[in-house]
């Protein structure tokens, strides 16, 4: 009798643990570990907040995926996704042709140019003359790095950075004349140092600044990035997500 009893308290117990297999994949998100408000950041409690966080969580819950954020250092994010720690990429990835050579991206899910942010009362060009002997700061491993290099990399001084907290910072402190960085963060960050800082435009659209930002899989992953495509694409043609950006952005940054 006891024998029986096992049987079916260990086969209810297995039908129990497929049901919920079936119910919702698991998969691990990789978050660059850095904070990028207001797109993600950690709160005083350690809690992950912001649009994308925010936007994650109704792909998640849309595709019937349970998501689980592990903090990736950016520079190694992809490396991540590639050697299995990650399932997918969920930071402010644009969509460039070299990247896809690596991983398989989704719809994108918000569009931002790069944005220039200097010292005050100078002289932005894209020439020799107004950037000779300027220092230039960017973030490593992103468009707006390999849009600097490829635009003033003969005639100005580029400096790279682990995060763009460094870049920031060293900005304020008067250390790089310029910065160059997605729209989105860049423009929170003046808007808290307007006082110290100078608003120097938008950079003119160039291939290689992407095709908006997207998530990103492992190739081979195929069905995962079906699920997320569908729930992107309802998503930002829905009311959830213009409430979402403009909560957190003041604009619909919905791709067009």
């Amino acid at each position: 009798m006891k024998k029986i009893l096992l049987t079916v308290i260990v086969s209810t117990s297995f039908a129990f643990t497929s049901m919920l297999a079936l119910a919702a994949d698991v998969v691990k998100v990789g978050i660059a570990a850095e904070p990028y408000p207001p797109l993600s950041s950690k709160n005083a409690n350690g809690t992950w907040e912001g649009f994308e966080i925010d936007l994650l969580g109704k792909v998640c819950a849309e595709a019937n995926l349970q998501c689980e954020i592990k903090d990736i250092a950016w520079d190694g994010i992809i490396p991540a996704l590639l050697s299995k720690k990650i399932d997918l990429i969920f930071t402010s990835m644009s969509v460039t042709e070299e990247r896809a050579k690596k991983v398989l991206f989704t719809t994108p899910y918000y569009n931002s140019l790069p944005v220039v942010i200097g010292l005050p009362d100078q002289n932005w060009e894209m020439n020799k003359k107004a950037l000779k002997r300027k220092i230039i700061g960017v973030q490593t491993a992103t468009v707006s790095s390999n849009y600097i290099k490829l635009k003033t990399g003969k005639f100005a001084e580029i400096r790279e950075y682990s995060t763009q907290d460094e870049v920031n910072s060293d900005l304020l402190a008067g250390r790089i004349d310029f910065m160059v960085a997605d729209g989105i963060p860049a423009m929170a960050f003046f808007a808290d140092n307007k006082g110290s800082l100078q608003f120097y435009g938008d950079v003119e659209y160039d291939a290689v600044l992407g095709e908006g930002i997207a998530a990103a899989v492992r190739h081979e992953d195929t069905a995962l990035a079906a699920k997320l495509n569908v729930a992107i694409e309802k998503l930002i043609r829905g009311e959830d997500y213009a409430e979402l950006s403009i909560k957190h952005l003041g604009t619909n940054v919905a791709p067009k």
